[in-house]
């Protein structure tokens, strides 16, 4: 009877576990948005086909968003109310930009800047851009190349903080060779890249010209008719940033 008894418990068990209602499994689901202050270029192009390949999980979906400065105010509810598990923002260092980020994480959504910090807000951190090795690099060619005189960059870029990074790493890089000094040349206008860069070139301490920027390269690279010229440029074989002398470029892709 005992086993009988033990036999019966044991199927009362078995039946009750095979009734439990089994918990619905839920996909991972991981919204993020990006966005941008500026126009889609070879640069972003590399940056976001780069966070795609590293965010390439099943349920991670990344959202693009481009906009100017005119359309600010109409991006700054959609930053804040989207249904976002993380944003990650690039835009100028000013008033509207603090603004939107303390707004986007009051409202529950973890902030990444991207090339523009805001060290004054509440931002879950900051990412650089690859602008600082890439002048790095175009440094220590230089340091390598010309024996001693000065190097010019003439640079404009719509990246906020780009120059700033460049300049920044390649001062670092052509500390390799002491008897070389550098002097960054801002550019607000493109188009004023030919005059510029002609009368750099007729000083004669001036040993080369280095241009940052694709439309300072494209507007400029004619009038810098010097021995040590270089570009930043976009490589598509190896997906990266690069300095190149001229005779080099025709097989860079660069625009």
């Amino acid at each position: 009877m005992r086993r009988l008894g033990a036999l019966a418990t044991l199927c009362l068990m078995l039946a009750a576990c095979q009734d439990a209602p089994t918990p619905p499994s839920e996909s991972f689901q991981f919204p993020l948005a990006v966005f941008i202050q500026g126009k889609p270029n070879d640069f972003w192009d590399a940056v976001l086909r780069g966070m795609r390949a590293r965010l390439d999980m099943p349920g991670v979906q990344l959202e693009t968003v481009f906009f100017t400065a005119a359309e600010r105010e109409a991006v700054a509810p959609r930053m804040r109310d989207g249904d976002w598990r993380t944003v990650a923002v690039c835009a100028p260092n000013d008033d509207w930009a603090k603004q939107s980020v303390e707004q986007t994480v009051q409202a529950g959504i973890p902030v990444v800047l991207i090339g523009a910090d805001l060290p004054n807000t509440t931002r879950l951190g900051y990412v650089g851009t690859y602008y600082y090795d890439a002048g790095r690099r175009a440094g220590a060619w230089y340091a390598q190349r010309a024996p001693a005189g000065e190097i010019v960059v003439v640079a404009g870029h719509p990246v906020p903080r780009a120059v700033a990074e460049f300049w920044e790493g390649f001062r670092h890089g052509l500390q390799f060779n002491r008897r070389l000094t550098a002097r960054l040349a801002p550019l607000n206008d493109s188009r004023n890249a030919p005059s510029v860069i002609q009368k750099i070139a007729s000083e004669p301490r001036v040993q080369g010209i280095f241009l940052m920027g694709a439309e300072v390269a494209q507007q400029g690279i004619g009038a810098a008719r010097l021995k040590n010229l270089g570009v930043l440029s976009w490589r598509e074989s190896a997906k990266d940033w690069y300095p190149r002398a001229p005779d080099r470029c025709a097989d860079s892709g660069a625009p």
